[in-house]
């Protein structure tokens, strides 16, 4: 893993003082464009440090990407999805986070447990992987491993299309922004897990832009065993169209494996499942067996 520096010495996050008040105040039409105008003169920023709302702090690969300005001007990155994996995890439960990016979902997970979970955190990208150990780090928090690695469906190496850092989030399996590939290693999940000793999984998050089922196909033993996690998950048509398989993937080799699937929305409300995999458009989703 690599090293991280910690802060300089007396460096405080950023925070102005209409930041508390933009946070604050209810959604309503045309917040974002304002939050973009107050912080006009900060987007342009990198390695910028700022406090969420559960009192994490991160260091920014560039503050006008959509992550970084989610937790700039609301606080919190996917506030929903991270009160979702909170409540399925038990008090000496297992999070693993595929796709971890900075730890935007990670660290408030853990921060809320106070060193009670176990996590692992992976993240292909060598250049965000960076921030998410130095992140990791300046939190303090215990029990997170992280692996700069591409959880896939066979050991070896993988060609990683990276990036800019005006749009950190979105570095890929997949062609795109024009960008050469570099060679990370790739990993099966299975064997990932068993390394670090870890024989259950309460939660499992996968976002890896479009390449879900790479992951899904990788982790055979955790997902047909006895005691699947809840799958956490995004689905999205263009970015799925890039992978073997096509849109809708991921969820048909989840299906295969005996799980149920809903938008994240339903789940939630106690709605129905979904009758078949979506191939269309984008969606937060859950997958889980027996409920």
């Amino acid at each position: 893993m690599l090293t991280a520096p910690s802060p300089m010495p007396g460096e405080t996050p950023f925070c102005p003082w209409w930041l508390g008040w933009l946070r604050g105040t209810p959604a309503f039409r045309g917040k974002r464009r304002l939050a973009r105008w107050l912080l006009r003169a900060h987007l342009g920023r990198e390695r910028m440090l700022v406090e969420d709302r559960h009192g994490c702090r991160y260091r920014l690969p560039h503050a006008a990407e959509p992550v970084a300005f989610s937790l700039l001007a609301e606080g919190a990155y996917e506030p929903e999805l991270v009160d979702l994996i909170d409540r399925h995890l038990p008090a000496d439960g297992v999070f693993v986070d595929v796709g971890a990016n900075i730890g935007a979902t990670l660290l408030p997970v853990m921060k809320r447990r106070a060193g009670r979970l176990r996590a692992v955190a992976i993240e292909a990208s060598p250049r965000v992987f960076h921030f998410l150990a130095e992140n990791v780090r300046l939190n303090e928090v215990a029990g997170v491993t992280c692996l700069n690695v591409a959880a896939h469906e066979r050991d070896g190496e993988a060609e990683f299309f990276d990036a800019p850092v005006t749009h950190f989030g979105m570095g890929s399996l997949g062609a795109q922004f024009g960008a050469a590939p570099v060679k990370v290693a790739s990993r099966r999940l299975d064997g990932l897990l068993a390394e670090q000793g870890i024989t259950r999984v309460d939660v499992l998050k996968m976002d890896v832009e479009g390449f879900e089922s790479s992951v899904v196909r990788g982790a055979g033993r955790l997902l047909e065993g006895e005691r699947a996690p809840l799958v956490v998950f995004e689905f999205c048509d263009w970015a799925e169209a890039r992978s073997p398989g096509g849109a809708g993937q991921a969820q048909r080799e989840l299906l295969a494996r005996g799980f149920q699937l809903w938008r994240q929305a339903d789940y939630e409300a106690g709605r129905a499942a979904l009758p078949g995999p979506l191939t269309s458009g984008f969606e937060a989703l859950v997958a889980t067996k027996g409920r």
